[in-house]
């Protein structure tokens, strides 16, 4: 994840999922459908597509999640809850696990239309908390245009607002910014200088890290019942069954190893192996 957390630490998350409504839907792949659809499967394919774009997620009670998309890579995910909100692979996790609550919609954007919006969440702030009125539009929209700036202005007013995005000093997508603003708060935050890392390739090296902590407590368990059972002759077995058993899932392991105490050693160990294992299930 980037070090910037763009406006996750200031603004609500209440604001932050209204200001979806604000992210062009002018070119939509599905809109509405059962939030369920959003499959691992569904996930490659648009990893194979190199799809650019975003999924926007609707949950009861007016809660949002989000994940875009760049060239098939995962920028960002980011899920709104009830007392607060998740963000990287903890909420591409939560999405895929209560999606089939929701409805989801999917629109296609432009490649250089995608930093603006990954900003909302991983952007550097240039300017927060600002009181709107006191700021020169004019002036604004002049600085920006000089300096190409990419990101996004964000009004805020209490539990509502708007979001503006610009790509090197130009507006993006349709709103024009007010002349003046009367009341509110304003928020700048400026695009990643970097693509952020890929979610879907840290989801995948979380998951084999899991695995792989999950195998080495399977085995530990099966090297202290061979102890328990067979004494000297413990790591030669325990090789033997390592060169046997090469599966990659804990599950599968567990199951096979059960099975062989059971049937050569006795049924004890096997319980004994359970016993190993069950403060870490």
């Amino acid at each position: 994840m980037s070090e910037n957390r763009g406006l996750l630490e200031h603004i609500s998350p209440a604001l932050m999922g209204y200001l979806l409504s604000f992210l062009p839907q002018h070119d939509p792949l599905v809109e509405s459908v059962p939030g369920g659809l959003l499959t691992s499967e569904l996930v490659e394919r648009l990893r194979g597509d190199n799809f650019c774009g975003y999924a926007l997620a609707r949950f009861p009670g007016e809660e949002r999640g989000w994940l875009a998309f760049y060239r098939g890579r995962l920028l960002e995910s980011w899920r709104q809850t009830t007392y607060g909100h998740l963000s990287g692979t903890v909420a591409y996790r939560a999405l895929q696990r209560e999606l089939g609550l929701g409805s989801l919609s999917l629109y296609r954007l432009q490649p250089d239309d995608l930093p603006p919006l990954v900003a909302l969440t991983q952007g550097l702030l240039r300017m927060t908390g600002m009181a709107a009125s006191s700021v020169v539009v004019a002036d604004l929209m002049d600085s920006l245009m000089q300096e190409q700036f990419t990101g996004a202005l964000v009004l805020e007013d209490g539990l509502v607002g708007r979001a503006w995005f610009f790509g090197r000093g130009k507006r993006l997508f349709v709103g024009e910014v007010p002349t003046e603003f009367r009341e509110g708060r304003l928020h700048l935050v400026q695009a990643p200088t970097k693509a952020p890392p890929d979610l879907l390739e840290q989801v995948r090296q979380e998951d084999q890290e899991h695995r792989n902590a999950r195998l080495n407590v399977v085995w530990n368990a099966a090297q202290e019942v061979l102890k328990e059972y067979m004494g000297r002759g413990a790591l030669p077995a325990l090789e033997r069954l390592r060169k046997i058993h090469t599966t990659d899932d804990p599950a599968a392991l567990e199951k096979d190893l059960r099975r062989w105490m059971t049937e050569s050693l006795e049924p004890n160990a096997a319980t004994l192996f359970d016993r190993l294992l069950r403060p870490t299930l």
